[in-house]
């Protein structure tokens, strides 16, 4: 199930599900190492009267969401058999590794009574449960649980007393034993004080509380690379207090979404206040060391025992474009340092990456067919290289691009210029921008054509005219192939793409309709109001749009990616969060007068309409329910709003508000 909220600050991300409890938890990375796992989460729960009650069963009522324009929650759980409300401020610190809860409980009831609250902790760490120690630190009365430079320290504070009240470490997934969590439920735990192997283990809070009562409870787990380094920061929690951390924690995400003050909005607030959750969001999916991840979400893991926590180089330089353009030109850098430091000595960029940099999982084969085959998707490299240029135009760093010259500019523009079909003059055949066909795309021929059009200009910028001139004029020639290629005079729009019979030079023709060839005018190939390329976003509105209450557009025509069941005649496929908000940016790029804006203003109503109540936004939807499918948060559905809602604020400005 796509998640419900997330909490990060580039080094340890905390996913919550919809029951609030902690499901995924990345650290030291972004997207790598879940210390949690697939299917496993920690566990909340209270017990009172006699009984416990786990905060994911069915008598609990969860209301889970963000104080505006923040990445702290304000979410409630309810239990009305119980008598209990427990608001939530949940948030991980911004400038130190550890997640905190602050939790305030009402006694609902006109009896005093003793609670006891219950955390259980499912870590596998390093991705596993293997070779793992959890203990009992008795100084601190905290629990730890490490395994080699992973450690994870679990304390708490009841109404100003430091400390875990009860504790216990276990056994779990060995010998069918389920876990500590088993031994909470009669309300006592037996306090084993230490377990090696494959661990977990449960702390307890006591908990008195008057009639109509409220009392306030701290819980912390730190991230740290060694015992010390926990240590420390348990001491820097107790000497800044937790309700300080707080209010520094709201602070500095509030400045953070605010930092230019001076920005006047043209558009209403309710459309700004969904714009800053979307940019908080897609930060909490970016590492400290320049990866942007697409997905962190590891639900996605039943179906193919893989994930969305990777570095897509596409991605990233859209999310890139989207940040820049709102300002955070800072993050982009690191990003594009990031590509500098994993491009190929070719030139060209992988399919997807960790974020230490090293390569990840791919389904492309480098040979296929008896032949060998470069297994890359070619707009990844190019798109790169555009979003640097647009860095560029608006921040003016010239020893920056004088930094990723070499390594970066020059190797993508010369493998670009070389990756070429002599005889069409447009890129040789790589994988498409949705990474299951083979050929040559409308999409990628325009990325990599604004590719060389990005690499002259920076070339132009530092003063290499030489590169310059290569590049500029491959691009020329490869506008001109792209032209004369793929427009089809007979339908009088573009194809998604040709192939070319490597024999005979016959050129076969896809006249199937993709989203992706709004790349055309995105990439600056023609303006969006040349009649070609009216008449090519037509047939994508008029053969993607999805055709339920659900609304949106499709990505592609018959497509089966992540159908859920249902009858799908005369439906293209899951309507697309970012497919459907190009259809809306390139109304926005046609607009004329304010009327022109109604679609594009439908549109972003329709996208605020599907975020969940915390503003996450999914891949894509179920068509017949708005159902979240695939993962959610996806960075690059979060980054296309951020850019459409900047698009349209620009517009109606132009317009005269």
């Amino acid at each position: 199930m796509p998640r419900a909220i997330v909490s990060g600050n580039g080094n340890l991300l905390v996913n919550l599900n919809d029951q609030n409890m902690i499901q995924d938890l990345y650290f030291p990375y972004v997207g790598m190492e879940n210390q949690i796992a697939y299917q496993h989460f920690h566990r909340l729960g209270i017990y009172t009267d006699h009984q416990m009650s786990w905060m994911y069963e069915g008598d609990w009522e969860h209301d889970i969401k963000y104080f505006s324009a923040t990445l702290i929650t304000d979410s409630v759980s309810k239990n009305r058999k119980l008598g209990l409300t427990i608001n939530f401020n949940d948030f991980t610190y911004p400038s130190e590794d550890f997640f905190m809860r602050k939790l305030t409980i009402k006694n609902e009831t006109d009896n005093d009574r003793h609670l006891k609250l219950f955390m259980s902790q499912d870590f596998h760490i390093y991705g596993d449960k293997q070779q793992d120690t959890a203990f009992y630190e008795p100084e601190n009365k905290a629990m730890v649980h490490y395994r080699k430079r992973r450690y994870f320290w679990i304390s708490g504070m009841v109404e100003g007393k430091a400390g875990i009240d009860s504790f216990t470490a276990g056994k779990s997934e060995y010998r069918g034993l389920e876990g500590t969590w088993r031994d909470a439920e009669d309300g006592v735990l037996h306090e084993n004080a230490i377990e090696q192997g494959s661990v977990d283990s449960t702390v307890q809070f006591e908990i008195p509380i008057r009639a109509q009562g409220t009392v306030t409870v701290y819980l912390w787990m730190i991230a740290a690379r060694n015992l010390n380094e926990a240590t420390r920061l348990h001491k820097f929690i107790l000497d800044e207090g937790p309700e300080k951390l707080l209010r520094n924690a709201v602070n500095y995400w509030t400045s953070w979404v605010n930092k230019d003050l001076s920005h006047k909005y043209a558009i209403d607030s309710n459309l700004i206040e969904k714009f800053k959750q979307s940019l908080l969001i897609v930060r909490t999916q970016i590492d400290n060391r320049g990866a942007i991840l697409a997905a962190n979400d590891s639900d996605i893991m039943k179906f193919n025992k893989d994930t969305y926590s990777y570095s897509w180089p596409r991605d990233g330089a859209w999310v890139c474009m989207a940040l820049d353009n709102a300002g955070y030109g800072e993050i982009a850098e690191r990003f594009f340092e990031f590509c500098a430091d994993t491009i190929s000595p070719k030139g060209y960029l992988l399919h997807k990456y960790n974020p230490d940099q090293s390569v990840g999982s791919s389904w492309h084969p480098w040979f296929k067919n008896g032949e060998i085959q470069l297994p890359i998707q070619e707009d990844e490299t190019a798109t790169v290289i555009v979003a640097l240029w647009q860095h560029y135009k608006l921040n003016k760093n010239i020893e920056f691009l004088q930094k990723v010259f070499n390594p970066l500019i020059k190797r993508a523009g010369n493998f670009m210029t070389q990756f070429i079909d002599e005889e069409t003059e447009l890129p040789l055949p790589s994988y498409d921008l949705w990474e299951q066909d083979w050929g040559v795309f409308s999409y990628t021929c325009a990325t990599v054509y604004a590719g060389l059009e990005a690499c002259a200009k920076l070339s132009e910028v530092i003063g290499h005219f030489n590169h310059h001139n290569r590049y500029e004029k491959a691009a020329a020639r490869m506008r001109n192939a792209i032209l004369k290629y793929l427009f089809d005079e007979e339908t009088g729009r573009f194809l998604k793409r040709i192939e070319v019979d490597k024999n005979t030079g016959e050129i076969k023709k896809d006249y199937s309709i993709d989203a992706s060839m709004h790349a055309l005018w995105m990439m600056g190939v023609l303006p969006p109001d040349d009649p070609r390329i009216q008449k090519t976003n037509e047939a994508i509105y008029q053969h993607l749009k999805v055709n339920t209450p659900v609304g949106g557009l499709a990505r592609l025509e018959n497509d089966n990616y992540m159908r859920v069941g249902g009858d799908y005649t005369g439906i293209p496929g899951n309507p697309w969060i970012i497919t459907t908000l190009w259809h809306a940016q390139w109304k926005i790029a046609m607009a004329k007068t304010k009327d022109d804006l109604k679609e594009a203003t439908e549109i972003l109503n329709w996208t605020m309409g599907h975020m969940n109540k915390a503003g996450i936004l999914p891949e894509q939807l179920s068509p017949f329910n708005g159902e979240h499918l695939s993962v959610a948060p996806l960075t690059w559905s979060h980054s296309t709003f951020v850019d459409t809602v900047l698009k349209y604020d620009g517009k109606l400005k132009e317009l005269g508000n």
